[in-house]
């Protein structure tokens, strides 16, 4: 991970401590190692959640090319408010309604398209004749 990377993970780190389940991350991780992952589900069992965060974070920021990975654990774990959070130019939003928004998951960022509920017809409006 580089220095820039850190630091935002520093930035980050009471809420990202609070709000992760190191757990449910590892198998999203492969940058980390089976001692890695190991030690992780260690300290889950004996300190809780939030000691296992912390040395997953430990752990991450040791790797290389980490972060991506990180990013898309997170948003594959319902921590996507922290991935938009560390990188908010990844997740900006295309338009005002919020219709596309960019994924971390793609690696060619890829377009979503998420329906814009405003503008569906209710059921009650569809003539079933």
């Amino acid at each position: 991970m580089d220095r820039e990377e850190r630091d935002l993970i520093n930035e980050n780190i009471t809420q990202l401590v609070e709000d992760v389940i190191p757990i449910d991350m590892l198998p999203y991780l492969p940058c980390l190692t089976k001692s890695d992952k190991e030690k992780i589900k260690c300290e889950e069992t004996n300190h809780g959640s939030m000691r296992a965060a912390q040395e997953l974070i430990d752990r991450l920021v040791r790797r290389r090319n980490s972060f991506r990975e990180f990013i898309t654990a997170l948003c594959e774990t319902g921590c996507r408010h922290l991935a938009v959070q560390l990188c908010p130019l990844q997740f900006h939003e295309e338009n005002e309604q919020g219709d596309v928004i960019r994924d971390a998951r793609d690696d060619r960022n890829q377009e979503i398209i998420i329906t814009d509920f405003r503008n569906q017809i209710a059921l009650d409006d569809v003539n079933h004749a």
